[in-house]
C-alpha cells in the first residue's frame, strides 16, 4: 500500500518543482539523468512503504535525499559550461556562476524541507475527508460504491461517521496527523548542506581561478564529501537500529550491521575518509545476495509452522460448545455448519502442512521445538500463544489430530478452561511493540511513538510469562 499522499506530497512535492525548473531550462546531461532517477526511485519508494518510518529509513539508507541535491548542484553547475569559448579558454565568470548555482542549491534544499514542513502544519484532517468523500460521491457509481452507502445511511450519514473517528483519533493520538518532528529530523539539509558551503568557501578564497577550484576541490575531497556522507552514514544507523527494534528475523537486523560495517570500512580506507559510493552499492548488492536465501528460509519456515500452530488452535477450540459464537465462526452465514467444517476438515489440512514441512525444510512438526526460529520468536516475545496453550497444543492436541477423529471430551474440558480462564495469550506480547516505540521516542523525542499511533491496550492473560527450557 502506497505511503499517504500527505506525507508524500509534503516531502517529494520540491523535489518534483526542481526537477522540473531542471526541465524548463532544457537542460541535459549525466547529473540530470541521475537527479531523474533519484527522483523516480523516491517516488517508487512511497508507493511501496505506507509506513513513513520505513520509507524515510529506506531514503536515508540509500542517501536519495543527498544524491539528489549533488546531482541538482552539478547540473546547476554545469548550466554555464556552454558559456566557455571555442578555444576551450574558461569564462572568467564561470567560477562565479558556478558558486552562485551551488548557493541556489542550499536555498532549494532548505525550501524543501520549509515546503514539507509547511504542507504538514496545514494539513487538516477534516478537510482531507471531506475531499474524499466528495470524491466517493461522485464517483460512487464507477467504484461501486453506491450499494454500500446507501446500507450505511447516505454519503451524510457516512461523513459524520469519518468526522467522529478523527476526532476520537486526536482525543487518544494528538500527534496521529502531525509530521512535523519526523520530517525536521528525517530530512538532515544540514548534512547536505554543509558539504556544499565549504566547497563554496573554497572558492570564495582569494585568488581562486576555476581551474585552480576544480583541481583543489578533487584534491581535498570536497567533491565526494557533496555525495552525502553524513547523511548516508545516519541512515545505515537507522536502519541498523530499527531492525534491532522489531525485526521478527535476525538476518535481517545482521544485514543491515553489515552494511553499516561496510560503510565506515571503505571510508576507513578511503583518503578523504568518504566511501566511495559505486563501491558502496556494489558491497550492498553483495550483501543482499548474501543474505537473501537465509532470509527467505527463515521466514517461510515460521510462517508453515505458525500455519500449523493455528490449525491446533482452531481444530481444538471448534470443539467447545460457545464455539459457534467466537470468531471467525459467529461471522458465518451458518456459524454451526462452519464448526463443523473445522472439526472435520482442520486435521487433514494439518497433516499435509505437515507432510509438505518434511518434504522441504525435513522437519516434523515437533521438530520446531529446537529450531532457531521458534527459539528466537520465544525469547523476543513474538509468540502469540501462552507457554500453557502452546504446551497443551504440542503434547495433547497434537498426537490425536488426525482426519476422522475428534478431540476427546477430557481434552475439550481442558481447552474450555483455557479458553474461559483467559489463559491463552502470551502476557508479555506487548513488549516488542513498547521496544519499538522506546526506539521511535529515543530518535523523535519522549512519549512521541504514542502520541502518534496510539497506547495498545494490555494483552489480557492470566497466563504465567514464558519460561521455556531450551
Amino acid at each position: 500500500m502506497p505511503l499517504d499522499p500527505m506525507m508524500s506530497d509534503a516531502i517529494l512535492g520540491t523535489f518534483q518543482k526542481m526537477a522540473d525548473e531542471i526541465k524548463t531550462k532544457n537542460l541535459s546531461g549525466e547529473n540530470i539523468d541521475k537527479m531523474m532517477q533519484t527522483l523516480d526511485r523516491m517516488k517508487e519508494l512511497a508507493n511501496i512503504h505506507s509506513d513513513m518510518n520505513a520509507f524515510n529509513g529506506q531514503v536515508m539508507q540509500e542517501n536519495l535525499y543527498g544524491k539528489f541535491s549533488d546531482y541538482y548542484g552539478k547540473a546547476m553547475s554545469a548550466q554555464t559550461t556552454t558559456s566557455s569559448s571555442s578555444s576551450g579558454e574558461a569564462n572568467p565568470d564561470y567560477l562565479k556562476q558556478n558558486l552562485d548555482a551551488l548557493r541556489n542549491a542550499i536555498k532549494r534544499i532548505k525550501e524543501s524541507k520549509e515546503e514539507a514542513l509547511k504542507r504538514d502544519r496545514e494539513y487538516d484532517p477534516q478537510k482531507a475527508m471531506q475531499q474524499t468523500m466528495d470524491f466517493v460521491e461522485r464517483n460512487k457509481e464507477k467504484y461501486g460504491l453506491a450499494k454500500g452507502i446507501e446500507m450505511s445511511g447516505g454519503i451524510e450519514a457516512v461523513k459524520k461517521e469519518a468526522e467522529k473517528d478523527i476526532d476520537k483519533t486526536l482525543k487518544e493520538r494528538p500527534n496521529a496527523y502531525d509530521n512535523s518532528v519526523e520530517i525536521e529530523i528525517l530530512i538532515n539539509e544540514e548534512g547536505v548542506i554543509k558539504p556544499i558551503e565549504n566547497l563554496i568557501k573554497l572558492g570564495e578564497e582569494p585568488g581562486m581561478t576555476y581551474p585552480k577550484y576544480l583541481r583543489l576541490q578533487i584534491e581535498k575531497g570536497l567533491d565526494k564529501a557533496m555525495e552525502g556522507n553524513v547523511v548516508a552514514r545516519e541512515g545505515y544507523e537507522y536502519s541498523y537500529e530499527f531492525y534491532k527494534a522489531m525485526s521478527r528475523c535476525p538476518h535481517y537486523i545482521e544485514k543491515a550491521k553489515k552494511k553499516l560495517e561496510l560503510f565506515d570500512q571503505l571510508g576507513a580506507k578511503s583518503k578523504f575518509g568518504i566511501p566511495n559510493m559505486d563501491e558502496i552499492s556494489y558491497g550492498h548488492r553483495r550483501i543482499d545476495h548474501e543474505f537473501e536465501p537465509a532470509i527467505i528460509q527463515w521466514e517461510n519456515i515460521t510462517n508453515r509452522w505458525e500455519s500449523m500452530l493455528w490449525d491446533l488452535y482452531d481444530w481444538s477450540l471448534a470443539h467447545i460448545s460457545i464455539a459457534p459464537q467466537i470468531q471467525p465462526w459467529s461471522m458465518a452465514t451458518d456459524p454451526i455448519k462452519a464448526v463443523k467444517k473445522t472439526k472435520d476438515v482442520q486435521p487433514g489440512i494439518f497433516r499435509q502442512r505437515e507432510r509438505l514441512f518434511k518434504k522441504y525444510y525435513g522437519m516434523g512438526f515437533l521438530d520446531i521445538l529446537k529450531h532457531p526460529t521458534f527459539i528466537y520468536y520465544i525469547k523476543n516475545d513474538f509468540m502469540w500463544e501462552s507457554q500453557e496453550l502452546f504446551e497443551f497444543l504440542i503434547n495433547k492436541v497434537y498426537p490425536v489430530i488426525q482426519p476422522f477423529q475428534f478431540l476427546p471430551q477430557d481434552l475439550i474440558n481442558e481447552r474450555a478452561a483455557i479458553y474461559k480462564e483467559k489463559r491463552e495469550a502470551n502476557p508479555d506480547l506487548h513488549k516488542p511493540l513498547f521496544r519499538f516505540a522506546s526506539f521511535y521516542d529515543g530518535k523523535f523525542g519522549e512519549g512521541r511513538y504514542f502520541s502518534k499511533y496510539g497506547k495498545p491496550e494490555s494483552v489480557v492473560s492470566n497466563a504465567k510469562p514464558w519460561n521455556w527450557n531450551f
